[in-house]
C-alpha cells in the first residue's frame, strides 16, 4: 500500500485514515516513530496505567503469595518446572520467605 502526504510549513502530516484504521489509533492518541534500517516505521504509544490503576486487577487467592502469583504469571507450567529443577546461578541470591 501507497499513500501519499504532504508535510506542512510547521513540518506536520495528516496521518491518512487507512493508515489510523490500520494502527488502531483516533484522536488524542500517541505515536511513536522509529527509524529501522532506513524506514521511518511508526507505533501506537499506548498509555502504561499506573500502579495504583492495576491494584486489584488480578485478586490473589487466600493461599496464594503475591510472589507465587507473579511467577506463576512469568512462566508456563512446563517452563516453571524445568526452571524450578535447574540448578540456582552462583550469582542470583533466592530470597525464602517464612
Amino acid at each position: 500500500m501507497t499513500i501519499n502526504a504532504k508535510i506542512t510549513s510547521k513540518g506536520q502530516v495528516t496521518i491518512p485514515r487507512e493508515i489510523r484504521e490500520r494502527l488502531g489509533v483516533q484522536d488524542g492518541d500517541r505515536i511513536r516513530f522509529e527509524i529501522e534500517n532506513g524506514a521511518v516505521v511508526l507505533y501506537p504509544q499506548r498509555d502504561t496505567p499506573s500502579f495504583a490503576d492495576m491494584v486489584g486487577i488480578h485478586p490473589l487467592p487466600a493461599h496464594q503469595s503475591a510472589a507465587d502469583a507473579v511467577s506463576d504469571l512469568r512462566h508456563d507450567p512446563n517452563e516453571r518446572a524445568a526452571l524450578d529443577a535447574a540448578p540456582t546461578h552462583p550469582n542470583i541470591t533466592v530470597l525464602v520467605t517464612p
